[in-house]
């Protein structure tokens, strides 16, 4: 009798198993961490400053310049994962003209919290994404300013563990910080940078490779 009820128990849990398999794999929810590096390009939209020192005024841009990072997440339902990701570039910074006249270089560091809402699951899974985050250029050059992101991205599972991945997004930086009409920050020389708008605008274009685990 008591190895009827272990046998018994042991069927119930088997069954309870492979049901809960099975709702998780209709559901389409992989729960599993993901990883991925990429690399791309940083792209830059709109003009985000205007220079000023005596006797001399330009606009200043960004360049664009190549990207790399690395993203961490999970999905937490059958259309939304949540990823840490951390971006890095170094454009140049540059005065407006023809050809630009270069300044400096500038390295940004960008820490987002991103939502992949699915459109699609299976081993072709395309997203949309919607993130928020800071983008830190150093104290002396403006500190860290919020940043919001908005985009579309593709991954495509080559086995169980890797999958192929390519995003396109459109982030706009914060940069009407401190008090109205003062500089964002001044240089050794003289001059004062001031930001043009409240917001600035970027495009990354970035592809990687995901190991789910």
């Amino acid at each position: 009798m008591r190895r009827r009820r272990i046998a018994g128990l042991a069927a119930a849990l088997a069954l309870g198993a492979a049901i809960s398999s099975g709702q998780d794999a209709a559901s389409g929810l992989d729960d599993r961490w993901q990883v991925t590096a990429f690399g791309g390009g940083w792209n830059a939209l709109t003009h985000p400053y205007i220079y000023r020192s005596p006797g001399f005024t330009s606009v200043v841009a960004f360049g664009n310049a190549p990207a790399y990072g690395l993203a961490v997440g999970r999905d937490v339902s059958s259309v939304l994962g949540l990823e840490l990701a951390w971006t890095r570039t170094s454009p140049a910074e540059q005065f407006v003209g023809s050809p630009p006249t270069p300044i400096r270089t500038v390295t940004i560091n960008q820490i987002e919290l991103d939502g992949l809402f699915y459109l699609r699951r299976g081993t072709f899974q395309p997203y949309a994404v919607f993130g928020m985050g800071g983008s830190n250029t150093g104290q002396s050059f403006g500190g860290t300013n919020l940043t919001i992101a908005v985009g579309l991205g593709v991954k495509a599972f080559l086995d169980r563990h890797f999958a192929v991945r390519a995003d396109v997004r459109v982030e706009s930086t914060y940069g009407n910080e401190g008090t109205p009409g003062a500089p964002a920050f001044c240089d050794s020389g003289g001059g004062c940078y001031f930001y043009r708008s409240s917001w600035y605008w970027s495009l990354p274009v970035t592809a990687g490779l995901t190991y789910a685990f």
